[in-house]
C-alpha cells in the first residue's frame, strides 16, 4: 500500500470513490488560479497557477506556512475574493460570487448570542424553507452533532467545543455541495479538537459532501483527508504554488498512531521547516 504518493499538481487521484457520495456533493475545480492584490507602487501576487480538483465527496486539506495564501485560496472558492487569473468552478459553474451550494465554517463559531442553539442552526437553512421542514432539519442536525439536549440553550451557556458543533450544524443546514472549513478547530483545546475531528468524519460518513479544509495542523490533515495539498513559496518574495499533493491511502477510521502516517507527518513538517521537537 502506497501512502505517500507524489501527485502532479492538478491530477485527480481521488479517494472519493471510498465514500458514498451525497446527492448534493459537487466537484470543486481550481484551474490555473492566480490571485494578486493592489499595493502601493504595484501589485502583490499571492497565488500562481493553482490547479486541482476536489471530487464529489472527497476531503482535501491545504497545509502550508503562515501567510502562504491558504485562506486566500479558500476565499476564492467561496467567491469572497475575485481571482485575477484562471477559473474556480463549483460543479460546472464558474465562481463569480457567493454560491448557495457552498457553506463556510470558520475558526470562531460566530453564533448570535441572543439566539438559541436551534435558532443559530436554523440561520443556515436555505431561504424559503418551510417551517416544518426547517424544524425537522434542525432537529436532525442537532442530533447528528450530539446537541439535541441543548437546543434551547444560548451560546453563553455552552462550551467552546459545543459552539463549534453548532457552527458545523449551521453550515450543513443548507445541505451544501461543498463545505469550506478555515481552521475550524484551531481555537479548541487538544482533546476537544480530537473529538471534533472525529465528529466531522462521522458527519461526513452520513452526508459525504465535498470538503476543502485549511489547517496548520499536519496531523489533522493526514487524519481527516483523502489528499493533502502542500502550498508553499520557492522564495520569500515569490507567490505560493502547489508544491506537492499527497494521497493518504488509508480508509477511515484511521489509527492516529499508524507508523506510515506518523512518518509522513515528520516528512511534511520537515518540508514546512518545522523542527520535530517543536511540533
Amino acid at each position: 500500500m502506497t501512502l505517500n504518493s507524489a501527485v502532479t499538481p492538478g491530477a485527480s487521484e481521488s479517494s472519493a470513490n471510498r465514500h458514498a457520495v451525497s446527492s448534493a456533493a459537487v466537484p470543486l475545480v481550481f484551474d490555473a488560479v492566480g490571485q494578486s492584490f493592489a499595493v502601493p507602487g504595484g501589485t502583490h501576487e499571492v497565488l500562481r497557477e493553482v490547479t486541482f480538483t476536489a471530487e464529489p465527496g472527497e476531503i482535501i486539506s491545504v497545509i502550508g506556512s503562515s501567510g502562504c495564501g491558504k485562506s486566500t485560496l479558500l476565499r476564492a472558492a467561496a467567491g469572497l475574493n475575485r481571482i485575477t487569473a484562471g477559473t474556480v468552478r463549483i460543479g460546472e459553474k464558474a465562481v463569480t460570487g457567493l454560491d448557495p451550494r457552498v457553506a463556510i465554517g470558520f475558526q470562531e463559531p460566530r453564533l448570535l448570542p441572543w439566539r438559541t442553539v436551534a435558532d443559530n442552526v436554523a440561520l443556515g437553512l436555505p431561504q424559503g424553507t418551510k417551517k416544518a421542514e426547517g424544524e425537522a432539519t434542525v432537529t436532525r442536525l442537532l442530533s447528528l452533532v450530539g446537541l439535541s439536549e441543548y437546543a434551547d440553550h444560548r451560546p453563553k451557556e455552552i462550551s467552546g467545543g459545543m459552539a463549534q458543533r453548532v457552527s458545523l450544524a449551521r453550515a450543513l443546514a443548507r445541505t451544501p455541495g461543498v463545505l469550506l472549513l478555515d481552521e475550524p478547530f484551531g481555537a479548541l483545546d487538544a482533546l476537544t479538537r480530537i473529538n471534533m475531528q472525529d465528529l466531522l468524519l462521522d458527519v461526513h460518513r452520513q452526508d459525504p459532501t465535498t470538503i476543502l479544509l485549511v489547517t496548520h495542523d499536519v496531523e489533522e490533515a493526514l487524519y481527516l483527508s483523502d489528499r493533502v495539498i502542500v502550498l508553499g513559496k520557492d522564495t520569500p518574495e515569490s507567490p505560493a504554488t502547489i508544491q506537492r499533493i499527497v494521497t493518504v491511502d488509508r480508509a477511515h477510521p484511521r489509527d492516529r498512531a499508524d507508523a506510515e502516517i506518523t512518518a509522513l507527518r515528520s516528512e511534511l513538517l520537515a518540508e514546512l521547516g518545522v523542527e520535530e521537537a517543536a511540533a
